[in-house]
């Protein structure tokens, strides 16, 4: 991978650390104020704007995940423009009498170069199955 793939690929692991460690701080530099998203879990419309996203997060985020890994992540750079996508594999261990339990969603999130800065401009997630 290139460089700007990897530094946006690093952005994106820190984004999805960021909502289930509750801190909005890498949302609030990594996205444009007017992002929009698509979240099936969460609304069947869009969702416009960041602080819909930094209050989930300062309200617990998406709650606790034991590990995170991005399946097959894809990075594509044009220009100013960077598209990320994967399969987003979330990993709650259990405990002696419960297994753990393991959730898939694919993630596609688009990014723009504003002032030097990767900034999220859209984020589409859709259910694997």
């Amino acid at each position: 991978m290139e460089n700007a793939e990897l530094e946006v690929l690093e952005i994106t692991r820190q984004m999805l650390e960021a909502m289930y460690t509750g801190d909005p701080e890498v949302h609030r530099k990594h996205s444009a104020a007017d992002m929009s998203s698509y979240e099936w879990y969460i609304s069947p419309q869009r969702i416009d704007g960041l602080e819909f996203h930094l209050k989930l997060i300062e309200g617990g985020g998406n709650g606790t995940a034991g590990r995170l890994d991005m399946l097959t992540p894809r990075v594509q750079i044009y220009g100013e423009t960077a598209i990320v996508n994967y399969t987003l594999l979330k990993t709650s261990f259990g405990t002696e009498s419960q297994p753990p339990q393991f959730a898939t969603m694919n993630e596609t999130r688009v990014f723009v170069k504003i002032d030097g800065i990767w900034q999220m401009v859209h984020l589409h997630k859709s259910p694997t199955k």
